[in-house]
């Protein structure tokens, strides 16, 4: 399959919820090709069924925490494409939910290794394509959370999986930073609370039924925030799915915004400074 003149994604933990519907958005678009990383391949039914429609979509053994599959999903690109316009680090985990006194190091250990090293080892793997992107200005995305912005805590038994992306959240700033001369584009972005197995488990622990965000409502809004996205006016600012900015550091409860709904808390307005947080 020719790559030349089409627009390149990469997308992590592409085999189900917000991954998978990434996938089925961007399948739709002509002169797209989108790389597909799962753990197995062999069990990516969906994705199969939906390439043997669309064509246009490769899909890749990537474990996110392995050096080694992102090293060879690296090389197969490169012998298959060349480039990669858009990477979506989408694949992670949320594990545990408990207080500190009694969460197991180990979860401690594995969040970060998926939510944190994931991303890195995907950023290390994949850079140099997408320093080729024939775009002129590609972007490296981290599908992170708004349980990583920290200030005035959003009282959630997320203590692991929030760590985690308050970690990724600075990892994607300094990538953001690092590479200015690259035209890099690099931001975290809140998907919302979303109907995922993972977005379910944490609406039903703080009294919803579910979560109130769908899967295409999700990534539609994310979709649009990448689509748009520019050096000078996303990049290295932490994003939710319908284009608002978040603060990296922010008094959420007393800036009004603490509610439990389809952000996981709430739907004001935020008044951002950059001087605070860039």
């Amino acid at each position: 399959m020719s790559s030349q003149g089409q627009t390149i994604y990469f997308i992590s933990g592409a085999n189900r919820g917000i991954g998978l519907g990434f996938v089925q958005a961007l399948a739709k678009r002509a002169n797209t090709l989108i790389y597909a990383g799962v753990r197995d391949p062999n069990k990516a039914d969906e994705l199969q069924k939906l390439n043997a429609l669309t064509k246009n979509i490769h899909i890749i053994k990537l474990e996110s925490t392995s050096e080694s599959d992102a090293k060879a999903a690296a090389e197969k690109i490169e012998k298959t494409s060349g480039y990669i316009d858009v990477v979506i680090a989408n694949a992670g985990i949320s594990n545990y939910h408990g207080p500190i006194v009694t969460t197991p190091i180990k979860e401690i250990r594995d969040h970060y290794e998926v939510n944190v090293a994931g991303p890195v080892i995907l950023f290390q793997a994949l850079y140099p394509l997408l320093n080729k992107s024939k775009s002129g200005a590609p972007k490296f995305v981290v599908i992170s959370s708004l349980l990583g912005s920290i200030g005035e805590l959003i009282p959630a038994p997320r203590t692991t999986y929030g760590a985690s992306k308050a970690a990724v959240n600075y990892v994607t700033k300094k990538i953001h930073q690092e590479h200015e001369e690259d035209g890099l584009i690099a931001f975290p972005i809140h998907p919302g609370l979303v109907q995922t197995d993972m977005g379910n488990h944490y609406a039903t622990s703080v009294g919803l039924d579910e979560a109130p965000v769908t899967i295409e409502e999700s990534v539609q809004g994310q979709l649009k925030v990448i689509d748009e996205a520019t050096r000078e006016k996303t990049s290295g600012r932490f994003w939710d799915f319908e284009g608002k900015e978040l603060p990296w550091i922010g008094n959420m409860i007393t800036a009004g915004i603490y509610k439990f709904n389809k952000y996981g808390i709430c739907s004001a307005e935020l008044t951002i400074q950059h001087s605070d947080y860039d």
